[in-house]
């Protein structure tokens, strides 16, 4: 890949913003591109976490397992975002998995460069430590939100947080470009996949939603939102 665009995604990353132009290219020199393919792994639980991922193109899926092995997928991440970075700082292991959920591009920081980087810059590793935190609350404030919900209301409210994240608005309603399927919908929401057809086929039949395998457009999100 041509230096001047792994530098533009690094410029595209939200942890570098406002460095410099020669802090830029020091990061540059420390990191390392990958084209990666939809469903591969690229770590699982008990893993090492030896290296710090930037996501520049396509969709990773962050995703953790129950005791009785059923996927609870955590996230869909979209470039711009950082992974990986968890594990590095307090020398666990991993304690969930990472996964291509699309063709994708990543960046790959190995631990000991990551860390000479946060120790380089310290705005750098304050941004770190706000998004530790910003997902956790995230996370929290997710599964408070889906407690005491039904299946519909669950599938509304995450539909809904799928379109602001990867959502594109055209002139039918919100495009989510996401190949999702019945049963993804179901390990987001927690519910199962018979509980997601039933409520889709609902919001289908009432010209809320539309979908045709590879994508799902939201046309009413005002009345999702009052079914959230």
């Amino acid at each position: 890949m041509a230096e001047q665009t792994k530098l533009w995604y690094l410029k595209n990353v939200n942890l570098f913003q406002g460095m410099s132009e020669s802090q830029m290219r020091m990061v540059e020199e420390r990191t390392v591109m990958r084209e990666i393919r939809r469903k591969e792994m690229l770590y699982l639980p008990g893993d090492a976490g030896d290296r710090v991922y930037l996501l520049k193109k396509g969709v990773v899926k962050i995703s953790t397992l129950t005791e009785d092995a059923r996927e609870i997928i955590l996230a869909l991440l979209r470039p711009g975002e950082v992974f990986g970075e968890e594990a590095v700082l307090d020398e666990s292991p991993r304690d969930h998995m990472a996964e291509a959920y699309e063709d994708a591009l990543i960046c790959v920081i190995p631990k000991k460069e990551f860390m000479d980087l946060l120790r380089a810059h310290p705005a750098v590793a304050f941004q770190v430590t706000k998004l530790i935190g910003f997902r956790l609350k995230t996370f929290r404030n997710r599964v408070e939100g889906l407690l005491f919900k039904g299946a519909p209301a669950r599938l509304a409210n995450t539909l809904l947080d799928l379109a602001r994240d990867h959502g594109v608005k055209d002139s039918f309603g919100i495009l989510v470009p996401l190949r999702l399927s019945q049963q993804d919908l179901a390990n987001l929401i927690g519910v199962t996949r018979e509980s997601v057809n039933l409520a889709l086929t609902d919001f289908k039949a009432r010209g809320l939603v539309e979908s045709d395998g590879r994508s799902l457009r939201l046309l009413k999100p005002d009345e999702l939102r009052a079914i959230a």
